[in-house]
């Protein structure tokens, strides 16, 4: 059996079905006296166009930072220095909001 896959990231296919290899023969079945078959014929696996520009916006993705160290640094430096003041009823106006937000869609 030949599987050709092309433009997959390695490491990104994981074998999830039986971790015995194409055609092999099943020792307890072998042993009742049944047989099976290879097929001679090759499985052939084809990604879409989709699926292959998925692939490759997950690796971006993959590739980005978590957290954006230059904001965090300039956001605690803005706090330190005072040049950024802290609004309560606009904090406070804002988690209202988002929990409106999550009520209408809950």
């Amino acid at each position: 059996m030949t599987i050709e896959i092309k433009n997959v990231a390695h490491g990104s296919i994981s074998n999830q079905g039986s971790s015995k290899p194409a055609g092999a023969i099943d020792s307890n079945r072998q042993s009742h006296g049944n047989s099976i078959k290879s097929s001679a014929n090759s499985d052939r696996v084809s990604l879409t166009a989709s699926a292959t520009q998925l692939s490759a916006l997950e690796e971006q993705i993959n590739s980005l930072p978590i957290v954006d160290i230059d904001r965090v640094t300039e956001t605690r430096h803005a706090l330190a220095s005072g040049a950024h003041q802290i609004n309560p009823d606009s904090t406070a106006d804002s988690l209202l909001a988002i929990e409106r937000a999550f009520a209408q869609k809950g």
